[in-house]
């Protein structure tokens, strides 16, 4: 793809023909990517490729309203635009990596980072995430919103995950309190080869935040980690 710029007096035109593309969870706060510290995170990834951070359909800077099966044409959409795309997602943002990524042709690699499975979404935690989501989201009812959750139920990434053909990379924190560590082995178990497995021992749920974990994912993406599962401990 290209996008036009302006370098002070002079306009410019840059091509990329791959990219990372980080897809963000479910929010928990108001903002934009960029006001949640996710240009520290492409900046340092844009060592191995440029990277891409976004706001989902209904979160942010982004126009439309919150649909997950938006928030998969949002990842299809974008990915399209590149000759190939390795994909980065975090927590809701993963489940939607890996069910968008079943049909991304030009996926090159995919990292799945604390993503949860659909049956932790209890109703207790549906109202929870409503609650929040209606201050700083655009959405609907909390009907609505019941019924777009059950959307996700059927992008299950049990099923989805079989069909990614390109090396996939589950990273998950054994403390994480918000996904329980069992999704990321789960998931891992059902995928099919070629597929590794970061164990964060310690980690908690926000592991975009740890430089070490990080790191660890950079070597991955640039073939320097070969083992098929490997631990850090924090």
């Amino acid at each position: 793809m290209f996008f036009d710029t302006i370098f002070g007096r002079n306009f410019g035109r840059i091509h990329v023909k791959e990219a990372i593309l980080v897809c963000h969870g479910f929010p928990y706060e108001p903002g934009s990517v960029v006001d949640k510290g996710y240009g520290e995170l492409a900046n340092f990834l844009s060592s191995i490729a440029p990277a891409v951070i976004f706001d989902f359909s209904g979160c942010g800077n982004s126009r439309g309203h919150f649909s997950v099966e938006n928030w998969v044409e949002d990842l299809e959409r974008i990915a399209g635009k590149f000759e190939a795309v390795s994909i980065i997602g975090y927590s809701m943002g993963g489940l939607i990596a890996i069910r968008a990524g079943a049909d991304i042709f030009n996926l090159k690699r995919l990292i799945a980072i604390s993503t949860p499975l659909p049956e932790i979404f209890s109703e207790e935690r549906l109202r929870a995430m409503f609650e929040n989501a209606k201050r700083i989201m655009r959405v609907g009812s909390f009907e609505e919103f019941r019924k777009e959750m059950e959307r996700a139920v059927e992008m299950d990434p049990k099923r989805y995950v079989k069909r990614i053909k390109a090396p996939k990379l589950i990273v998950h924190g054994t403390n994480d309190d918000v996904v329980p560590f069992q999704c990321g082995e789960v998931i891992y178990r059902e995928a099919e080869e070629p597929k590794f497995f970061l164990r964060v021992i310690n980690g908690d749920h926000f592991l975009r935040r740890n430089q070490r974990v990080m790191s660890a994912v950079a070597e991955w993406i640039k073939g320097e980690i070969k083992d098929k599962e490997f631990d850090i401990r924090l």
